[in-house]
């Protein structure tokens, strides 16, 4: 271990230079003008894979392509799926960039660059601890396979059928992902759970066109009128969701969980400052803390009616319409609660107007790792060696599709062990990495291959 530690230190500014080199390729999967550019990634993925020692090939899917490699020469041995994307999200304004996106700037000990930490930076790290293995040791203490693909910011649309038509090549006993977040700079995390998704849209008509609101305005439904009252109805006086059924599934956590979170370290008034928020605002009887992670939730994301030019316009508009995102919590339903989300708002609904419910995209379970197995231990250690410091248990607030779908298809857990910055900006300008925590981080996944063969 020492030695392979000792290789991954000498041979920083090189691997350091990997994902440098990675980063500059503008692999937004959202643009078509750059579809030539997320090949490029994946090519270069698939060459420093070969290059390292592993048998690595480009697959071609329906969209983008990905890379497919393996180290399988420990027989006895369990074998993990490193899962990651090289493609990127869109650079937004480039005004709010501090230099060009695609370029990588290192200061003060931190990379800022597309791509930095969501994912080029994470995956990478898991290809170092291979390559410090196989350079050392001239083996691996376990069996790897990689499946890097190009199309995760556009929702992995086929990754799902490139997983299920290859399941048998991709059967592994655990599934490895990199690309959440540390607790804090130099505090790892393993993230233990994410929260399911259910967004729907609700559309609301009345009249066949707008009207004048001063000749028909009492004696005519109005839609935005009819969406206000439905929207204000999705709540009770304690924010609690007033969607039947709603928390029928959901299993507390315990006291002692509960306490556990309490006792980490969190300044809700600097968490409010940040957001640009006034004041916290949530479910009566839970921390912000526990609201944005293990709380279930339901939350307006765009409305859409009448007349919003400048002046006035008086009328009663036809049409009125508002997205909706539903977060849900381990052993929840999202098929069950879209159902009992369309049913209620249905019922709530007047018969004076005429109502639609639609959904976009599909609905995705929460997911919930088991805790205290071997593979989670063996994690928790190398983490704690590495970085001096015991781990946190993550509660996450978002959604990652993949991990139902895993478990669903390969029948294998996933392990999280992310590495970014609470600070980041992913997806934002001047995204950034902790070069020491990426350092540290590909340290603590090369231990963690040890203690996982154990």
């Amino acid at each position: 271990m020492e030695n392979v530690v000792g290789y991954l230190r000498e041979r920083r500014e090189e691997h350091l230079g990997w994902t440098r080199d990675l980063c500059r390729i503008p692999s937004i999967s959202t643009r078509p003008e750059h579809k030539a550019d997320v090949r490029r990634a994946v090519e270069f993925t698939h060459a420093l894979c070969e290059q390292v020692g592993l048998k690595s090939r480009i697959m071609e899917t329906a969209g983008h392509p990905l890379v497919y490699a393996e180290w399988l020469n420990a027989p006895g041995k369990p074998t993990f799926l490193v899962y990651g994307h090289v493609d990127v999200q869109p650079t937004g304004d480039l005004s709010l960039w501090d230099a060009d996106p695609f370029d990588p700037v290192i200061k003060d000990g931190w990379l800022t660059c597309r791509g930095s930490s969501d994912d080029k930076g994470q995956v990478l790290m898991h290809v170092r601890s291979a390559a410090a293995w196989l350079a050392v040791e001239k083996k691996l203490p376990v069996n790897l396979k990689f499946l890097i693909e190009g199309e995760e910011e556009v929702g992995s649309p086929n990754l799902a059928p490139f997983v299920q038509e290859h399941a048998e090549m991709l059967k592994c006993d655990q599934v490895v992902i990199s690309d959440t977040g540390m607790y804090d700079d130099g505090w790892p995390a393993v993230t233990v759970a994410t929260r399911g998704l259910v967004y729907r849209e609700v559309v609301i008509t009345g009249p066949g066109h707008d009207l004048h609101s001063g000749s028909h305005g009492g004696a005519v439904a109005n839609p935005a009128n009819a969406l206000s009252a439905l929207i204000a109805s999705f709540h009770d006086g304690e924010r609690r969701v007033t969607i039947p059924g709603f928390y029928d599934d959901v299993v507390e956590q315990t006291a002692e969980q509960r306490t556990a979170m309490a006792e980490l370290p969190f300044d809700e008034q600097q968490y409010m400052r940040e957001q640009g928020s006034p004041k916290a605002c949530g479910e009566k009887g839970y921390s912000t803390a526990e609201r944005r992670s293990i709380r279930p939730t339901l939350d307006v994301n765009g409305m859409t009616s009448g007349f919003q030019g400048e002046g006035a316009n008086t009328i009663i508009p036809a049409k009125a319409s508002a997205k909706i995102s539903m977060r849900l919590v381990a052993n929840q339903d999202a098929s069950r609660i879209g159902e009992a989300f369309a049913q209620a708002v249905r019922e709530r609904c007047a018969d004076t107007v005429r109502v639609e419910v639609v959904a976009h995209g599909n609905d995705v379970d929460a997911y919930l790792a088991p805790q205290g197995s071997k593979c989670m231990e063996a994690a928790k250690r190398a983490l704690k060696e590495s970085f001096q410091k015991e781990p946190v248990m993550l509660f996450e607030g978002g959604s990652l599709p993949i991990l139902p779908m895993f478990k669903s298809v390969l029948g294998a857990e996933s392990l999280l062990l992310g590495f970014a910055s609470p600070r980041c900006n992913a997806h934002g300008p001047n995204e950034t990495v902790n070069l020491g925590d990426l350092d540290t981080g590909t340290e603590a996944i090369a231990r963690f291959l040890a203690y996982a063969a154990e």
